[in-house]
């Protein structure tokens, strides 16, 4: 502990040193964290931490933060440090609602439930709603109510109830998850028969991503390949690796940026 209080103090000095302990006060009191802090002062919980490969077509940490870690470092500082963020639709949000309603437009239609895993800034769920689709976000942040009746907002996925979902979408949220083989079990509990997942993930492949040069991605717990989707998915509509399109404003085009090595995967699909 003394160790740790001296780190912080050489890096930040005492107003960053007194900052974290306002912080983690409230947090253990009242279970809050409102004073913003640096990320660059929260890597204890990855600490020790090496990628490792399996198989299966991702990478992970070694050893895998606890549940408990995590959700501090998220409570702590992750959250925290997104003050002003523009809540709305995005470029992103954009490419990927154009890509949705030209591979699966009955799935991306009135009446069917949507779940945005990690819902974030609301984004694309705010276009779903639009189409008459009910709205399902899993977002443990503190995703402003902005409607009443638009959505529904839960922590965790494993509030959600069985075979409710019609489609499970997610945007680099899935690199984000403890524990994916648990993840994937409760994705199978919750997805209707003949339900769509869409997810859009850093790519593993790419030389700038960590995964290529052993460095940790942090707060990143997986890093994946499209391979991983391949095995996952009975069905593949679509698994490839992309730069991303809206970095140079271009939303119906996507597929012309289809790249193996490129900085994201997309991958559509189903599980049963």
């Amino acid at each position: 502990m003394i160790e740790e209080i001296a780190k912080v103090y050489k890096a930040r000095g005492l107003r960053g040193l007194m900052v974290i302990g306002v912080n983690i006060f409230l947090d253990r009191v009242f279970g809050i964290g409102i004073v913003k802090l640096s990320p660059k002062i929260s890597t204890t919980q990855f600490s020790g931490c090496q990628l490792q490969y399996s198989s299966d077509g991702y990478f992970y940490l070694d050893p895998m933060p606890s549940v408990d870690s995590l959700d501090k470092y998220y409570r702590q500082l992750y959250w925290n440090d997104r003050s002003g963020k523009v809540y709305g639709v995005n470029t992103r949000d954009l490419v990927h609602y154009f890509l949705l309603k030209s591979l699966v437009p009955h799935e991306m239609s009135s009446g069917k439930v949507f779940l945005n895993f990690g819902a974030g800034h609301g984004g694309i769920s705010n276009l779903c709603w639009l189409d008459g689709m009910e709205i399902i976000n899993i977002e443990p942040s503190m995703l402003p109510q902005f409607y009443e009746q638009r959505w529904k907002t839960l922590e965790k996925i494993s509030d959600v109830e069985d075979r409710a979902v019609d489609v499970i979408y997610g945007s680099h949220s899935l690199e984000h998850v403890q524990d994916i083989e648990q993840f994937k079990k409760e994705v199978e509990r919750v997805l209707k028969p003949e339900g769509i997942l869409f997810w859009e993930v850093p790519n593993a492949d790419c030389p700038a991503n960590g995964a290529q040069n052993g460095r940790l991605d942090i707060p990143h717990t997986y890093y994946f390949q499209a391979e991983f989707f391949r095995r996952w998915f009975k069905e593949v509509l679509l698994c490839e690796g992309y730069e991303q399109s809206q970095k140079f404003d271009v939303i119906d085009r996507w597929r012309d940026y289809k790249d193996s090595k490129g900085s994201v995967v997309r991958a559509l699909g189903r599980i049963n």
